[in-house]
């Protein structure tokens, strides 16, 4: 997992290409993978893009990953079930309020 916000600031633009194509794998990581640690690694990074993308909120919810991510908020792995309960708070409250909210 990328944790260092240097990269995300420096790195957040490159998930716009080919209309978000990074953004549609960790998509198809959460509907195709059982392998717990893809499944952490892919909230989480869905989790850092809607925190430092400008319209990564809406982004994501256009993509339709809230359904996707709440269905892993009862994961048995308590790393996977982490990582989509950060997602989840990210895309309800938004990068402005969850700048306190720790990864």
């Amino acid at each position: 997992m990328h944790k260092d916000p240097l990269f995300w600031r420096d790195n957040i633009t490159n998930f716009e290409e080919n209309d978000f194509q990074i953004l549609r794998v960790l998509l198809t990581i959460l509907d195709t993978s059982s392998d717990p640690r893809a499944l952490a690694v892919a909230c989480f990074d869905l989790s850092q893009f809607i925190q430092y993308h400008p319209a990564g909120r809406v982004i994501v919810t256009d993509l339709k990953a809230k359904e996707r991510v709440m269905k892993l908020m009862n994961h048995e792995n308590t790393e996977v079930t982490k990582s989509a309960l950060l997602c989840i708070q990210r895309l309800f409250l938004g990068a402005k309020y969850t700048s306190f909210l720790q990864a």
